[in-house]
């Protein structure tokens, strides 16, 4: 495309520039354009038919009150925010690997977006931003898309690596100042602890990890102290991360591309990760194209990719989106990892998570998945689950050595339950 203007402007004198009838994406988590979303919110009249793209939603925004009729939403990652209104039909789902972002909305794309939000540190002396805290997904898309709206927040981190944009690039900069909206870490307890403890035993030093959102993949920071030279190549990096970073854990010395960077897409957490990794050589930021690209990740040797789940069925099945039908999370990054594990030399993927939910009334090991689970991860795929029961190896093993070894891990509450329902197999949903 051709240099844009890069003109300053008010963040309702950009709002204004929008198509009255048009697809805009604007980014996720720490990184969301909250300024630009409430200039909507005040001039939503104005709009015919617009239609708002997104994933993970920390923040709450007054705009999301007005989803329905002339504003739409549609979500790649279901969170609080805006589980109500996709509950209600308010708002849609997409099904979508969170690699395809930049294909999908692009312009040669099934869903080509008309504008873009991002949100930017203010410029340096040669005209540069930095997408700060979330790169990820927006990146790709700044040159070839039509209108690109830049909020510039004063409080941003300016990071490195594949985040740095010119001021030629965007339409129009809006000024801002408050700080990034945080993420706040998930509770974590004796059970998570007990399982992030037989996670660790499985990681061998100079490995690279990757690892999801949640208590256990969070609890695990904390037993990797006495591991060395360990790898990072992940989809996010939290404030727990930093004091291995310091302490020589996280070296990434050993990787066999990007060697000695951290590579990440997406920064979560509070003030402390945020003056981190300001101008951090150590911090390499990335699109969502190159970090959850399973052709990349099948290229560092001994990766290790650690995630969570709603349930695993007796035959390895993954769901790890869905609640009675009902989505409640997204697939993010999880498969694109998995399928790099696949092909990564010694590579190996586990799916972390208790026993139990629902103050431990319902086994999240099944014996099937119920009517409506969504198949996130299929059987095949499937490689080490760990409860606070143990280790459950699935690879190269048959569908009852399968079921036995999980059956092994399950709650003991639900163990003969399991093991019944194991002797009168049926057909699981999703196959």
């Amino acid at each position: 495309m051709p240099e844009r203007a890069a003109k300053r402007v008010t963040a309702v004198e950009a709002v204004r520039a929008l198509p009255a009838r048009g697809r805009l994406l604007f980014p996720t988590s720490c990184g969301v354009t909250l300024s630009l979303l409430e200039a909507i919110e005040s001039e939503r009249d104005r709009f015919d038919d617009l239609h708002l793209y997104t994933g993970i939603m920390f923040a709450d925004p007054p705009l999301l009150k007005h989803v329905g009729g002339n504003i739409k939403l549609t979500t790649w990652h279901v969170m609080p925010p805006t589980q109500k209104l996709v509950d209600d039909g308010r708002a849609e789902h997409l099904p979508l690997r969170l690699s395809q972002v930049p294909r999908v909305f692009g312009q040669r794309g099934e869903v080509p977006i008309d504008a873009l939000f991002i949100q930017v540190s203010p410029p340096d002396e040669q005209g540069l931003v930095s997408l700060g805290l979330e790169v990820g997904p927006c990146i790709d898309l700044v040159k070839q898309t039509r209108l690109v709206i830049a909020e510039v927040n004063r409080q941003t981190p300016r990071t490195l690596g594949d985040s740095l944009v010119h001021i030629s690039d965007i339409d129009f900069l809006v000024d801002a100042d408050y700080p990034p909206v945080e993420y706040r870490q998930a509770s974590i307890g004796d059970v998570e602890k007990k399982i992030a403890g037989y996670v660790a035993d499985l990681i061998p030093n100079g490995s690279t990890l990757q690892m999801g959102m949640g208590a256990v993949p969070e609890a695990l920071i904390n037993f990797l102290s006495a591991k060395r030279d360990l790898g990072i190549h992940s989809g996010i990096i939290t404030d727990a991360f930093i004091p291995l970073i310091e302490n020589g854990v996280f070296t990434s010395a050993r990787k066999t591309i990007d060697t000695g960077k951290i590579v990440t897409g997406e920064i979560f957490g509070g003030p402390a990760i945020f003056k981190y990794v300001q101008n951090n050589p150590r911090i390499h930021m990335a699109s969502v194209a190159y970090v959850q690209n399973p052709m990349v990740v099948r290229r560092l040797e001994n990766f290790v990719s650690v995630n969570s789940a709603v349930e695993i069925d007796l035959t390895g099945q993954v769901n790890a989106e869905s609640v009675g039908g009902r989505q409640i999370s997204g697939l993010g990054g999880q498969f694109d990892f998995i399928e790099g594990v696949l092909h990564s030399p010694n590579g190996i993927s586990i799916f972390a998570l208790p026993a139990t939910a629902a103050r431990g009334k319902v086994s999240r090991i099944v014996a099937r998945l119920g009517e409506g689970a969504v198949v996130s991860t299929p059987r095949y795929c499937t490689d080490y689950v760990v409860t606070e029961y143990g280790v459950a190896r699935l690879k190269g093993k048959t569908l009852r050595q399968r079921a036995e070894a999980l059956i092994a891990i399950a709650h003991p509450n639900f163990r003969d339950a399991l093991s019944n329902a194991l002797s009168r197999p049926k057909p699981s949903r999703g196959e």
